[in-house]
């Protein structure tokens, strides 16, 4: 069961988190520390589903037939996130396709899930639909190549599975590129203590940069895969959204009426969600933030009464920010003497990653 973490909810957002109390993320490179990252950590200890964080549907996709995800299939109490399948009452026709079974999607709001760590504790259910973990964004456009999306799958399992049974004692990974419909993917495969829905277990991943993730399970590192980059040289340099749903696949034989709506076998429970993020220990923001705003700043004015439109950023600590003019020479300017749309930019960064 949680653990009552309210007292934590008093600590500023920018101050450091006991991680004691919130899981053990790998140990930080020298020079940073791990900051929780508010915006995907949820330990479900409530009543209802925290709808400024999570929608309890996808929306952008109904899912994948015969199961379609419903919002009611979704509900948090006991401690747990709780994703419960079953058949619908009565089948459901839409855009061409059918549907007989009721899925459960819980997805992020915000889609500014970047470079970190995430993690879950996760019991599957023990039908043939699955309890996942994972990453995605709609993509971005490439000049000459169109489209491109990313996918990070943490955890893909099928606790009842008819035809994989590796899908029920493995920790199942992947990532993919997606471009035209095509998936360059590239996973990895990780043994677990028993089967999936026989016991809860922490599945997490370091998403270290634009072309690497480390995977961990039960706080043990279990893996490392290197994106596909035989599309662009970066595949994974956008933020994306978390994405746990339960659904029925077209390579699994789907579940029976009897099994989807055995209420001891075809639930997921999610013990909590945590996410954290890499900051330098001095305060300074971390490249990766520091790249979004490397550009040109439109107006500042130093003590002296200097000002620029031409300075570029150099480094960006929270209550200033090094600038370096057109001539070469760097002084330091306080955020507060920044434009309003340059403390907004910068404050939309601190705030959104």
């Amino acid at each position: 069961m949680n653990k009552s973490l309210s007292s934590l909810w008093k600590i500023p957002i920018l101050g450091t988190f006991a991680l004691t109390a919130w899981g053990e993320p790998p140990p930080a490179p020298e020079g940073f520390r791990w900051e929780v990252n508010q915006d995907y950590t949820d330990e479900f200890d409530g009543n209802a589903l925290d709808s400024e964080k999570w929608h309890d549907h996808h929306p952008r996709w109904r899912g994948r037939p015969p199961a379609r995800f419903m919002p009611e299939n979704v509900s948090v109490g006991g401690g747990y996130l709780r994703q419960t399948n079953g058949m619908l009452d009565e089948p459901i026709s839409e855009r061409g396709q059918e549907f007989t079974i009721g899925g459960a999607a819980v997805v992020s709001r915000k889609i500014g899930a970047f470079y970190g760590y995430y993690e879950c504790r996760l019991k599957a259910s023990n039908i043939s639909m699955s309890s996942t973990f994972w990453m995605s964004n709609r993509g971005h456009h490439y000049e000459g190549i169109g489209n491109v999306s990313q996918e990070l799958d943490i955890l893909e399992t099928v606790g009842g599975s008819k035809k994989n049974p590796r899908f029920a004692t493995h920790m199942n990974s992947n990532t993919h590129v997606w471009h035209n419909r095509e998936s360059r993917a590239k996973g990895n495969k990780a043994a677990l203590p028993g089967k999936s829905y026989e016991d809860f277990n922490v599945y997490g991943a370091w998403w270290v940069d634009a072309n690497r993730v480390r995977f961990y399970l039960n706080n043990e590192f279990v893996g490392e895969v290197e994106f596909d980059t035989s599309l662009i040289p970066h595949p994974f340099e956008h933020p994306m959204h978390i994405n746990m749903v339960t659904e029925t696949y077209d390579w699994e034989t789907p579940p029976t009426p009897e099994e989807v709506n055995d209420p001891s076998r075809n639930t997921t429970l999610i013990d909590w969600i945590r996410a954290y993020t890499l900051v330098p220990s001095d305060g300074s923001l971390p490249e990766w933030r520091l790249a979004k705003l490397r550009t040109d700043f439109r107006e500042w004015k130093s003590a002296n009464g200097e000002s620029s439109t031409t300075a570029k950023l150099v480094r960006a600590k929270f209550n200033y920010v090094e600038l370096e003019k057109k001539n070469g020479n760097q002084i330091k300017v306080l955020t507060k003497l920044l434009s309003k749309e340059d403390r907004d930019l910068i404050a939309q960064v601190l705030q959104s990653e």
